[in-house]
């Protein structure tokens, strides 16, 4: 569905015929999206952009991340196995998608 628009009342009234007069191409339905619903959608991701940044919650909960960390950190680590503190990872838990977000 397109956007609502007020019908105009024509200045002369005028008889249109069903179809076409023959000759005159006719608009095929184009199959891609078009340009106005790739806007909306564009609006929508940037909505639900805003809407995470302004949040306080935590996009990926703390066990996987925890893990994750820990993981990445042996792998560099070449196997040396940290310790790591609750606080910390919270701490970067918090601030990694603020940096990412910043650079693109």
């Amino acid at each position: 569905m397109g956007p609502r628009r007020g019908r105009r009342k024509p200045e002369t009234p005028k008889r249109r015929s069903a179809s076409p007069p023959r000759g005159t191409p006719r608009r095929e339905a184009s199959l891609g999206s078009s340009s106005r619903q790739h806007s909306r959608r564009r609006i929508g991701w940037i909505k639900e952009i805003r809407n995470l940044q302004k949040s306080t919650d935590l996009l990926i909960r703390k066990y996987p991340f925890s893990r994750q960390a820990r993981e990445i950190c042996t792998t560099f680590t070449r196997g040396v196995d940290f310790s790591w503190q609750a606080q910390a990872l919270l701490a970067l838990q918090e601030v990694l998608p603020g940096t990412l977000w910043s650079y693109n």
